[in-house]
């Protein structure tokens, strides 16, 4: 089953604001459903985009916790 995030959590877990966020949904940068009008972030397509994101990797990223 997949795990989806909300704005919020999504935010937390990449260390963004979430107007930043959204900002990336509206220049479509990033993998994104809306159903009902609601933004919903599938966790395993945004563990993918990262990894092919030039920059910090996922694996850096929990270090830094």
């Amino acid at each position: 089953m997949n795990e989806y995030f909300t704005v919020e959590e999504l935010s937390a877990y990449v260390k963004r604001s979430p107007g930043a966020i959204r900002n990336l949904v509206l220049r479509r940068k990033i993998p994104f459903r809306k159903p009902s009008g609601r933004l919903l972030f599938d966790r395993q397509e945004i563990d993918k985009w990262i990894q092919e994101s030039p920059g910090i990797s996922l694996k850096e990223m929990n270090e830094s916790e």
